[in-house]
């Protein structure tokens, strides 16, 4: 027996689409609510270009600073971090990443990528960290593209990421902390069941696979 439109109200009853809005709307507010802002999976996507040296986000929005001139440099504090091979983005062939995770000025939980030199550039930083005791988590970076050229051909450049670091607040190492024990922090376009992961800190989201190589359980 059909329901007609009036016996709808009468009866206060709700439409299966009315209630799935409801719930996104829920969903969105709460999300809104929070101090920083991340939806699970999918953080802002920095980018540096390779081909020109400038940093922007999801390709397309170069960064400048507020008197509108290109950024040269770009700075954040790691809440999460791991190195690791894969094919990824449609390349036939495998590369090293190193695929990092941070809260940007605009409290957005974010991501930034560097494969192949970059990645080795980043190993040589991390090295004395880790001797250290320390972690990516416990330091601000800062990256400087560099532009090299290939020893092959002179014609042909590029630009590659060189890092420096300085230690971070106490306060902020805590709150970053705290927040990776509270958020699943990954960006789901690239988990893969083929990566072969080299290092992994603690506050990344592994959902996958087991580690290859070792991971940094208490120090990242």
């Amino acid at each position: 027996m059909e329901t007609t439109n009036q016996e709808n109200k009468n009866t206060g009853a709700i439409s299966p689409s009315v209630s799935v809005m409801q719930q996104a709307d829920s969903a969105l507010v709460a999300v809104n609510e929070q101090k920083y802002l991340y939806f699970e999976g999918r953080p802002r996507e920095y980018r540096l270009n390779g081909q020109n040296g400038q940093f922007n986000l999801y390709g397309d929005r170069v960064l400048t600073d507020p008197s509108g001139r290109l950024v040269s440099t770009f700075s954040f504090q790691p809440i999460a971090y791991r190195i690791f091979e894969d094919g990824l983005f449609g390349r036939s062939l495998r590369e090293l990443w190193a695929e990092l995770f941070f809260v940007d000025a605009d409290d957005c939980v974010s991501s930034i990528m560097f494969n192949n030199t970059s990645v080795n550039e980043l190993y040589r930083l991390l090295e004395p960290i880790l001797y250290e005791r320390k972690s990516l988590c416990d330091v601000v970076l800062t990256i400087k593209p560099e532009r090299v050229q290939s020893k092959s051909d002179p014609n042909k450049s590029w630009f590659i990421a060189r890092f420096s670091y300085e230690p971070a607040k106490p306060e902020s190492i805590a709150e970053m902390r705290e927040f990776v024990k509270t958020h699943r922090v990954f960006r789901n376009e690239t988990l893969t069941v083929s990566a072969q992961h080299k290092l992994v800190s603690q506050g990344y989201y592994l959902a996958i696979d087991p580690l290859d190589d070792y991971s940094l359980q208490q120090a990242a």
